[in-house]
């Protein structure tokens, strides 16, 4: 007795025989495919292929991107990647469609790679050009650290990738650029089709903080001196705070100004000028982030000599209303400096 097939069974067999092809490189040459990969990674690659190549067959192109790329990392293979980029064309993706498409291209195949990484070759010449005019292409370079961490529209870029043409989909393109101890620049750039920009990334290190003042009163005696000799040294003791705060801020003033000067120089420099209209995104991102140092160290120059200025005034009202009191003034004073991280000051002792 003999059975009629359906049409459903035709048709599964159908795709069944040419999804067999696909796969055929992870089930019978496994050690080209991926010589560690496990037999469940060739498992799992193989469901996963499978179901990608139903998606892609049915247009559901999202899944089948998804499929296809999982497969790929478990078990390389050339029509994997084939498929992953006619995924990536059918939601539009071209430009990762022609990083895709490329690698092939690029890929060195062993000697007994089998037929049908070789006709995925051939296919990925061809449709490479129907995806090629679509495409912009985007040149990157970094300044100011020599291991950036840069991620386009979501992806990490490698770091061998700077200063190579990179195939981007058209429209706007979301650059991230971020080092450990740099300002991270966030980056919008417009790209139309078969469009070439060269972008120049500048990462500024992170400001520091001016130090932090601290002022450690003087020791107590072992004895306590009678009355007026106690208001005697409580003002003595605040003129000499107030001269040491007042050095300090100077120090700070004549730091931080020097560093103002140094931005002002740098503004002049690329405007001819304080004020000038930047010709790219570039040297507006440039522009601003010198105008930002130069703000910041010119409020902070002034607030130190501001500060020098007060302790200063302070110590000089101090030490012309001392009450002239020889027994006291006879008396031995020290005064000690110390430095420490990040702090440094004054502190005396009086007998």
């Amino acid at each position: 007795m003999h059975s009629l097939s359906s049409p459903a069974s035709h048709l599964r067999r159908k795709v069944g025989s040419a999804l067999g092809i696909a796969l055929f490189s992870l089930l019978a040459h496994p050690q080209s495919a991926h010589a560690e990969a496990s037999a469940s990674d060739r498992a799992t690659a193989r469901d996963l292929a499978g179901e990608g190549y139903a998606a892609l067959q049915k247009k559901d192109y999202a899944t089948a991107e998804d499929r296809f790329r999982r497969a790929d990392e478990l078990v390389h293979a050339p029509t994997l990647v084939l498929d992953h980029a006619r995924a990536l064309v059918g939601l539009g993706r071209f430009g990762e469609a022609y990083a895709a498409y490329d690698s092939i291209l690029h890929e060195t195949m062993p000697a007994k790679a089998p037929p049908v990484w070789k006709r995925a070759a051939k296919a990925a010449a061809v449709e490479i050009e129907s995806v090629k005019p679509k495409v912009g292409w985007l040149i990157l370079q970094v300044e100011g650290t020599s291991d950036p961490q840069i991620e386009i529209d979501g992806r990490e870029l490698p770091s061998q990738s700077l200063g190579e043409r990179l195939p981007q989909t058209a429209g706007q393109v979301q650059i991230v650029a971020s080092a450990p101890g740099f300002v991270t620049q966030r980056i919008a750039q417009s790209l139309s089709e078969g469009e070439e920009k060269r972008l120049q990334i500048k990462l500024l290190p992170v400001p520091v903080p001016p130090p932090e003042v601290v002022v450690v009163p003087a020791p107590q005696p072992e004895h306590s001196p009678r009355a007026a000799e106690e208001g005697s040294k409580g003002r003595r003791t605040l003129t000499y705070v107030s001269f040491a705060v007042a050095g300090v801020g100077v120090a700070v003033g004549a730091t931080t100004g020097i560093l103002w000067l140094n931005a002002r120089s740098d503004i002049k420099a690329a405007c001819g000028g304080l004020e000038c209209q930047p010709q790219n995104e570039t040297e507006q991102a440039r522009l601003d982030a010198d105008k930002r140092r130069y703000d910041t160290f010119g409020t902070l120059s002034a607030i130190g000599f501001g500060v020098g200025l007060a302790g200063a005034a302070t110590g000089v009202v101090l030490l012309l209303s001392q009450p002239k009191e020889p027994a006291l003034e006879a008396n031995r004073t020290a005064l000690h400096a110390y430095i420490g991280p990040g702090t440094f000051g004054v502190y005396g002792a009086f007998q």
